[in-house]
């Protein structure tokens, strides 16, 4: 049963949220209808305040309208970007959302009479210029940190505070040598079902995976491009490497230097406030997670250029991230439109054959394989929601209004919906330096 609770929404903190002029229109009755009718091939049961249905009863999914006439109105006008908004105005309800968006957004994408900000946004491809991370591509000062609080990241995730996919213990491994000479290894999806008290054990797991990958060892030099809230280049720093690490962010690095401090590895880890491309020296290694989750394409350029620039012969580059299998869906479009009003400007994820064509542009690089583990990371996402509605009242107390906790809860569903559908895929892949072109200069160099 969905429990469905009166809500109410702080107009002068959420203007957007105020019920649409449009509630009642002929397009809205167009798309209302057209959902009915879809309901049953769509696998979802739609109730309605009036007590009639459409869908089958036993439907996987089911979607709970409370104000119906403003939710075919925010469809009418923005699309999936209105499914969002809906659900963060209590429009509707759904026991299970990530099932509900996967349903849902890919029909509202494709839907002739629902608004497509995505489409006008991005490009029918996917790749215009409306986002602020695909304006940013050679900017020397691109943001590479997560965006989000550091109070809110820690209602859902576990002690490390890692943002990207964990690795879980169970789940087979295969590996494959394409023709082209790189290898793929494919994690299969864990056998057991997860529990959150194996986040933090499967975060690092993770990221133990991407440091031996990247070649991170005892006497390393390792540039790590984005520190996250510190796990990866404690880690980095544990098993002996010599680490450089940077953020923009003034709250992020008096957070990580007072946990470099905690953890007694201060002295390992040189922290600074910068980017990337003030780096300067040769290293060993350079490793990234999640470089385009605020920067979109230009966050991997970014990491990729600089790795090119100073990385020693034979040094490797390794990154972490979310990318689209083939050009972005409709609802990836869509859903990234959504995300740059309320989450982050990054856009789509960049495509996979696009990303290899940046590592191939370089002129010191070549691409070497990937390591496929989606199915883990679709795992991680669903413990963060649970973890995040688990703690309701924690997010509460700091501040974040219920409004707030919905759009965060779309969000992950998002995430995880993708994962799960195939729109999107999590990879760490592998890239090695050759010879350097000219003179380097010493790593102790600034």
């Amino acid at each position: 049963m969905v429990r469905v609770e009166p809500q109410t929404v702080d107009l002068e903190r959420w203007p957007a949220l105020a019920p649409p002029p449009g509630s009642g229109g002929q397009t809205s009755g167009l798309i209302a209808q057209a959902l009915r009718r879809s309901a049953r091939e769509l696998g979802v049961r739609i109730d309605y305040p009036d007590s009639s249905a459409a869908g089958e009863y036993d439907a996987p999914v089911r979607v709970v309208l409370r104000e119906p006439d403003h939710f075919w109105a925010r469809l009418a006008d923005a699309g999936v970007v209105g499914l969002g908004e809906s659900f963060m105005a209590g429009d509707w309800a759904t026991s299970d959302l990530c099932a509900a968006v996967a349903a849902l957004a890919p029909w509202v994408a494709t839907n002739a009479d629902c608004a497509h900000p995505g489409e006008r946004a991005y490009g029918r491809d996917g790749r215009g210029t409306a986002s602020g991370g695909r304006r940013r591509r050679g900017s020397a000062n691109v943001e590479l940190g997560d965006s989000i609080p550091g109070a809110l990241t820690s209602l859902y995730t576990d002690e490390t505070m890692s943002t990207s996919g964990a690795v879980f213990a169970s789940g087979a491994r295969t590996r494959v040598r394409l023709d082209d000479g790189t290898d793929v290894v494919h994690l299969e999806a864990p056998a057991a079902l997860p529990r959150r008290s194996d986040l933090g054990d499967a975060q690092r797991r993770s990221a133990d995976s991407l440091l031996t990958l990247s070649g991170v060892g005892a006497g390393a030099r390792a540039l790590v491009a984005t520190p996250g809230w510190g796990e990866l280049p404690m880690r980095a720093a544990e098993r002996g490497a010599h680490v450089r690490t940077m953020t923009w962010s003034t709250e992020r690095l008096a957070a990580l230097g007072s946990r470099f401090t905690a953890a007694g590895l201060d002295e390992d880890i040189s922290l600074f406030l910068g980017a990337p491309s003030d780096i300067t020296g040769a290293v060993d290694a350079v490793v990234a997670v999640d470089p385009g989750v605020t920067a979109g394409d230009a966050g991997h350029a970014e990491v990729i250029a600089t790795a090119d620039r100073v990385l020693g012969p034979g040094g490797r580059l390794g990154v972490h991230t979310t990318v689209s299998p083939g050009r972005p869906t409709p609802a990836v479009m869509e859903l990234a439109a959504w995300g740059s009003r309320y989450v982050s400007d990054a856009g789509p994820p960049v495509p996979w054959s696009e990303l290899v064509e940046m590592i191939d542009r370089a002129p010191r690089l070549t691409f070497r394989g990937r390591v496929e583990m989606t199915a883990h990371h679709a795992e991680t996402v669903r413990l963060w929601s649970e973890t995040f509605a688990h703690r309701g009242r924690d997010a509460a107390a700091l501040g974040f209004d219920a409004v707030y906790r919905r759009m965060w809860a779309f969000h992950l569903a998002a995430v995880e919906a993708g994962l799960r559908s195939g729109w999107v895929e999590s990879v760490q892949l592998l890239a090695t330096a050759g010879e350097p072109v000219g003179r380097r200069e010493d790593w102790s160099t600034t």
